[in-house]
């Protein structure tokens, strides 16, 4: 393993958001701080950015974490989501707790290398949860619980669920932490525009071969005529209605941007970085998300070096903590 001694200078914080598979932009961010010798001090994350940062956290490699992204495919995601009695949601989270718990084994918050907290939320009071200690299994799975999806996660006595309902991107935690200077790593959904793709393909399609075929002598003039109709009424036609789900998933992107547009200007992140992803990003394109995120961050390297103030900053020593729970 390489020095991996820091000399003293500030100390770098890594706040890291929720956003279910646009997760994947996380490892490309921290590909790019390993790569650069940038030390970090302190992660907090909420619900995916809990996951991807507790493990780098306890010890793990970079490139474990890239290639776990690289390796989710379809049969193994199914097996993290297996539905089961829809008590409490439609997925227990046996089969994603076992996972977690083959590899972190029984390692605990407060033992990690590196100080890290993971960010959920009181189902009962809506409180945000901010757990420092006990079993990293259990806080990764409650900072994870999407409501619905996964069953909540009892903890000391409170019910906990997706720390991404109070606190997609948690720089107040943070600071808590003790760090000086916050990379936050935003991934959370932007609401988009709702009209149907397919509608806009057609209308272009229609005026495109009408104007391809217009004065061929081997096709109809009828068909150049109805070509031309059907763009001409695509362009009068009313915008039509998006579908229940996209209402439903606009309206949590919605939520979710003010929410983090206030919590930004309670507690601004000194550096912010915000991968530009796919619009239809999912774990199957996790290549797509990181390279977005080593490609953000790459371009947030001057700012950071200039509130760096000259210090030379290495990647910590994280021992040989790494794999704690590897074939339990």
């Amino acid at each position: 393993m390489p020095d991996r001694t820091a000399s003293e200078g500030p100390k770098i914080g890594l706040a890291l958001a929720s956003g279910g598979a646009r997760g994947s932009a996380h490892a490309g961010v921290l590909k790019v701080l390993e790569r650069e010798g940038i030390k970090v001090s302190a992660v907090a994350g909420t619900s995916i950015g809990a996951m991807v940062g507790g493990a780098y956290a306890a010890g793990a490699p970079v490139e474990w974490i890239e290639r776990e992204w690289l390796n989710t495919n379809l049969p193994r995601m199914v097996r993290n989501f297996f539905p089961t009695f829809p008590r409490a949601g439609l997925s227990s989270g046996g089969e994603l707790r076992k996972y977690l718990k083959s590899v972190f084994g029984d390692l605990r918050i407060e033992n990690l290398k590196i100080p890290f907290a993971a960010v959920a939320t009181d189902v009962d009071t809506g409180e945000a949860v901010v757990l420092r200690e006990g079993p990293l299994v259990d806080a990764l799975r409650a900072s994870t619980a999407i409501p619905g999806i996964f069953f909540p996660v009892k903890w000391k006595g409170r019910i906990l669920v997706d720390g991404g309902l109070v606190e997609p991107l948690p720089v107040r935690v943070c600071r808590e932490l003790g760090a000086e200077i916050v990379i936050a790593v935003d991934i959370t959904p932007k609401p988009r525009p709702t009209t149907p793709e397919g509608r806009r393909v057609w209308r272009q399609l229609a005026q495109r071969l009408g104007e391809e075929l217009k004065g061929r002598t081997w096709v109809p003039a009828s068909l150049v005529g109805l070509l031309a109709e059907v763009a001409e009424e695509q362009e009068k036609e009313e915008r039509p209605l998006p579908g229940l789900y996209t209402v439903i998933n606009q309206s949590v992107a919605i939520f979710q941007q003010e929410i983090l547009r206030l919590k930004l200007t309670l507690w601004p992140a000194d550096v912010l970085v915000r991968p530009k992803l796919p619009p239809k990003i999912n774990y199957l394109r996790a290549a797509e998300g990181i390279r977005a995120g080593e490609e953000a961050m790459e371009a947030a390297l001057p700012q950071l070096r200039a509130l760096l103030s000259q210090s030379r900053l290495t990647t910590p020593d994280r021992g040989k903590l790494w794999p704690p729970g590897c074939g339990k």
